[in-house]
């Protein structure tokens, strides 16, 4: 006989499943993700309850969501002056709609007259950045998921000491989790002694109006210096030499955009209206026109997460993928793509387009890494040629579609980045720029070796059954 406790506990854990199912159902989640979370809220008695309410939806809070509509407002009048001079004619077939869809998701136009530079390598990155930030006149503005002091890091955290202490503004917004052990040391101390303004984004706290989920992350790498040139990219503010060095996966492998011309000006903007949700304050956003400027190169921000429409970054993607015709090159840290982005990928290399994925050998993710594993055979199946990057942890994120067109920053082909993280990406309409950027990922490919799909079918079946198993749970992971 079962004691009155017992029956109070399984009858609470029915109850509990039963309510949180049917909220997880008419949430209208993608089925995987609902299926995933049915799956857990089943098989972990009252834990699964407790996962759900912590990482289960994109809750913001109420401060951020009375914020979410300035953004918008600050481009609506921008659009039609900047689609009136573009010859879409020159451009990749899916561009148009591409920027329209992305201008119906952000408010944010393409915009011309850019000049961009890519820098991969650890020593050019931070030489660029800070021989900028040294030349600044009135502000520095920057964004970092993750900020760790130590080696050439250094620099960049003297040049801001060195122009703070001119009077020139400075403001560095570092994620709460991603940057944590930063904010408890001498080098963080001394940047406010010198009057660096810094804000911990996106803190966790368990009230209704201030954002409740730990994984709910800022993932952006920016700088902005006087409006006069932005970067953009996978870099953290971290020395590879000293950052995870017992991971065992090698040095992190980088690449930043280096930007000059108007999009500048939409970076800036972009920064100011999170710090001003992050902060309350009122720092002004763009308060004119962009320059309607046909010339190249023509690109598009699009700043994605869990504030944004619920397809965002996603819809563009896809939209892309579709639209090739004859080759499709990505390079992304973590794959994990969910069905959708599987199904696209496929689908092209079997009506012969081209389809090259680079991924790192190792990565820092137990989870990751054999949830990735789980794709492979279907894409190779269908044709798509998978490389893994042997010269370390590979942690750009790319992907260039007919040598025309690219997307490029922080958006990594998992489900985290593409629904929960706040991520930045940039769309190159400019061929040139997008050709520039396909032979730097032909770099990559040659550091890597190709998963040949015969010998990846004979891996262990104790392989292929983990693999599976992480699978299930991939659309959480």
């Amino acid at each position: 006989m079962l004691s009155v406790l017992q029956q109070l506990l399984i009858w609470g854990h029915l109850l509990l499943v039963i309510t949180f199912s049917v909220r997880v159902i008419m949430k209208r989640l993608p089925v995987g993700v609902s299926l995933a979370w049915l799956l857990v809220l089943v098989l972990l008695p009252y834990v699964g309850v407790g996962l759900y309410l912590l990482f289960g939806e994109r809750f913001l809070g109420v401060k951020r969501s009375q914020r979410s509509v300035r953004l918008r407002q600050a481009y609506l009048h921008t659009r039609q002056q900047n689609e009136a001079v573009i010859d879409w004619g020159d451009y990749h077939p899916a561009s148009r709609a591409l920027s329209r869809l992305e201008y119906r998701t952000s408010g944010i136009p393409p915009v011309g007259g850019n000049q961009l530079t890519f820098l991969g390598e650890t020593n050019v990155i931070i030489d660029a950045l800070e021989k900028d930030i040294l030349s600044a006149q009135s502000f520095c503005h920057l964004e970092f998921y993750i900020c760790q002091a130590g080696g050439l890091v250094n620099r960049i955290i003297e040049a801001l000491e060195t122009v703070a202490a001119k009077g020139v503004e400075c403001r560095l917004m570092l994620d709460a989790v991603g940057s944590s052990p930063f904010f408890s040391t001498k080098e963080c101390q001394r940047l406010k002694d010198v009057g660096v303004i810094m804000v911990k984004a996106c803190p966790i706290n368990m009230t209704p109006w201030q954002l409740a989920r730990y994984d709910l992350r800022n993932h952006r790498k920016t700088v902005v210096v006087d409006n006069r040139v932005a970067y953009m990219g996978s870099f953290n503010l971290v020395d590879p030499a000293y950052f995870k060095v017992d991971s065992g996966v090698g040095q992190w492998v980088d690449m930043m955009a280096r930007i000059e011309g108007p999009a500048v000006t939409v970076f800036d903007s972009v920064f100011r209206w999170y710090w001003n949700i992050e902060t309350g304050e009122d720092l002004p956003l763009l308060q004119e026109k962009l320059a309607a400027d046909p010339t190249p190169a023509l690109v598009q921000l699009a700043p994605s997460g869990p504030d944004a429409a619920k397809e965002s970054i996603l819809s563009a993607l896809l939209q892309a993928i579709y639209s090739a015709e004859q080759s499709v090159d990505i390079v992304t840290p973590y794959f994990v793509p969910g069905e959708a982005l599987e199904q696209a990928l496929r689908i092209a290399a079997r009506r012969g387009v081209t389809v090259r994925l680079v991924v790192p050998e190792k990565v820092d993710s137990f989870l990751v890494r054999h949830a990735s594993h789980s794709y492979f055979d279907g894409l190779l199946t269908s044709g798509v040629e998978i490389y893994t990057y042997r010269a370390g942890l590979l942690h750009t994120k790319a992907i260039v579609v007919d040598q025309r067109l690219a997307f490029f920053g922080t958006v990594n082909m998992d489900l985290r980045s593409l629904w929960l993280n706040f991520e930045m990406t940039m769309i190159i309409y400019h061929q040139e720029t997008a050709c520039e950027l396909s032979r730097l990922l032909d770099a990559y490919r040659a550091d890597a070796d190709r998963v040949s799909a015969e010998s990846w079918r004979q891996r262990s079946v104790v392989s292929r059954f983990f693999e599976n198993i992480t699978h299930l749970f991939s659309p959480l992971i």
